[in-house]
């Protein structure tokens, strides 16, 4: 049974740091109206944390609902999208777009600008930055997005709040840890170091994108605003791309097909607005089609290149069972979810009931292959690791709730870095991971010419690399028949190292990263660089050095038609290195028994020092993709 919230009263400190509270009121704000779209409005400001090499800025697109009709919410909603551009550190006047969508669902975008091949990392003390040199705004303009609303800095509506950062979920899927001011009445406990006030957006399931094109729709007029409106966005290169990681690889997919299909709409006349021409999507360890990548999950348990039995023989063959089982099993559930949606709900708007209780019936029992595969012990985002798992590091939620980050950014709300409002309803409420047919929309790219490249970190549980390699080739398109036949190559990172094996076709490119988790970008950040620039800029993957457009279009891989027989080592385990921002994944049952009773010893970087954590009783949670 899940754990309910814990309200701590008392908590000794190394030094003294303040308690998260209200945004004071932004500063150095430029507004402007989007003209062609009335009510709509973009705020920003220039900013200089994370890469002061380059123009930087961040800021708000307001979309009212009248601007966002065709979504269909049951229940109307404004939305105020988030948004951090960066200015490419080379020729940005003439540089590619990119757009960065995080997983989650509702995981915040700002997780890759300090994390995942962004201009820079958060330091220890969780108040301070040091740069990448392997960002991937180095030759490319990167725009981050806070997508669905309700993630990071976007909201419906700003509420004061209340937030408990010891909440580590709960058996009311209504309860995220926030809660209104309001609601407390008479019984509002006193802020405290794991007790905090803070301005939120409204914790309504209603109120945010409850599937994947939804968040789609909603992201495409985004889009029309600002790169229609936004006076910054000044390259010569119109062309935009989409990467993103884990759930991610859904919102990638679908936000770039989307955004096709609206092209070839407004190109015959039947909508208005401007054409944005996409390029290439990147996707690392990303979820895009459960129906070809949940029968993966038992066998990367059972069988790994790290010689690694994360699961036994009987467990294995149990977990088979529960995803075939007929009519009841992950499979079946999930293609009579799929029939429903195409005769009921063809947008995926998750608006026919029945529909989604189908959807949730998938959920449920993919859900439970999930669970199966993945063990007790191990960490399902990193298997080399056990939990709790310090890596990688939680620092950017303290660094996003600095009073003065925020008053830099322009927002007028505390940081959520994962919102459980989406994911409720996401997942609990629509069933969008076994909804989501995202193989149609890879072909239909594939088709149309979109470089794909999917990337796969081979230490990861939560998206197997055996399923992102199943897509690559189950994937039908013109070239299919080529890509099926070509070998793998080895990755040249630089000189002295090879960072993974890549197989490629024309303008697909499927590569599994040596020794990385689930956010491969932070575990092999100068290899991930490599691969991004190499998709980008139309060279091969492996080496950089051959083209693969025009005339070269049909270039193709040559080598071994597996990986398998590359064999991995399992590295070190890291210490434990409890943070306050984020008890549930970085924490013992020891640590967190400390910091309800008020004996946890916290340094000024939001480290638990006393206890050390050395238990090692990881804190039963659940967490989404």
């Amino acid at each position: 049974m899940a754990l309910r919230r814990y309200l701590a009263s008392s908590i000794a400190l190394l030094g003294s740091f303040a308690s998260a509270k209200f945004p004071a009121p932004v500063q150095g704000i430029t507004t402007l109206d989007v003209p062609q779209y009335p009510g709509v409005s973009i705020d920003y400001k220039e900013t200089h944390i994370c890469d002061t090499t380059v123009k930087a800025y961040s800021g708000y697109v307001h979309m009212p609902i009248s601007y966002l009709q065709d979504i269909e919410p049951s229940d109307p909603y404004n939305i105020s999208m988030f948004f951090w551009y960066f200015e490419a550190r080379q020729s940005p006047q003439t540089a590619p777009t990119t757009i960065y969508l995080a997983g989650g669902p509702g995981e915040s975008s700002m997780f890759g600008a300090v994390l995942d091949g962004g201009p820079c990392y958060i330091n220890d003390d969780t108040n301070s930055t040091r740069p990448n040199p392997f960002s991937w705004n180095t030759k490319v303009n990167i725009l981050y997005v806070d997508q669905p609303v309700g993630a990071g800095f976007s909201y419906d509506k700003l509420v004061k709040s209340t937030y408990n950062l010891l909440f580590i979920g709960s058996d009311d899927p209504t309860d995220t840890g926030i809660q209104s001011i309001e609601s407390w009445g008479d019984d509002l406990p006193a802020a405290n170091t794991t007790f905090k006030y803070g301005t939120f957006p409204t914790q309504n399931y209603q109120h945010t994108a409850n599937t994947t094109n939804v968040a789609a729709a909603t992201l495409w007029h985004f889009q029309q605003a600002w790169f229609g409106s936004f006076p910054e966005w000044k390259t010569c290169d119109k062309s935009v791309s989409f990467w993103g990681n884990s759930y991610g690889g859904l919102s990638v997919v679908a936000s770039a097909a989307y955004t096709s299909r609206q092209n070839e709409k407004i190109t015959n006349g039947e909508i208005e607005g401007m054409v944005i021409p996409v390029t290439t999507i990147g996707i690392t360890n990303g979820l895009l089609d459960a129906l070809y990548q949940m029968q993966w999950y038992p066998e990367l348990a059972y069988n790994n290149t790290y010689g690694l039995e994360i699961i036994n023989e009987t467990t294995y063959k149990e977990i088979k069972a529960l995803y075939s089982e007929p009519k009841k099993g992950c499979l079946d559930r999930t293609l009579k979810c799929r029939e429903a949606a195409a005769a009921h709900d063809p947008k995926e708007f998750a608006i026919n009931a029945k529909v989604n209780a189908l959807c949730e019936k998938a959920t449920a029992a993919c859900g439970a292959v999930l669970a199966a595969s993945q063990g007790t012990v191990r960490n399902p985002f990193d298997f080399g690791h056990v939990l709790p798992d310090p890596t990688p590091p939680i620092t950017p939620i303290g660094f996003f709730n600095q009073a003065w980050v925020q008053q830099e950014l322009g927002t007028p709300l505390n940081f959520t870095w994962d919102s459980l409002v989406i994911t409720g309803a996401v997942l609990g409420t629509a069933g969008d991971v076994f909804l989501r047919a995202g193989m149609v929309d890879i072909e239909y790219l594939l088709e149309s010419g979109v470089k794909v490249a999917l990337i796969y970190g081979d230490r990861d549980m939560r998206c197997p690399w055996l399923g992102g390699e199943a897509i690559s080739l189950q994937a039908n398109w013109t070239g299919a028949e080529e890509f099926r036949a070509a070998g793998y190559e080895y990755i040249h990172t630089n000189a002295s190292y090879d960072g993974g094996v890549v197989r490629q076709h024309g303008n697909l490119s499927f590569s599994r990263v040596f020794e990385a988790g689930h956010d491969s970008a932070w575990y092999q950040p100068e290899t991930i660089f490599r691969i991004f620039n190499r998709a980008m800029f139309d060279t091969d993957v492996a080496t950089g050095k051959l083209p693969t457009s025009g005339s070269f279009n049909n270039f193709t891989t040559e080598g071994p038609a597996s990986s398998w027989s590359i064999k991995n080592v399992l590295p070190p385990l890291p210490p434990v290195n409890c943070n306050l921002w984020g008890v549930p994944s970085t924490c013992t049952m020891e640590q967190l028994y400390a910091l309800q009773n008020g004996t946890a010893v916290i340094d000024e970087g939001y480290r638990i020092i006393t206890p050390d954590g050395s238990d090692g009783v990881p804190i039963p949670y659940a967490v989404g993709f």
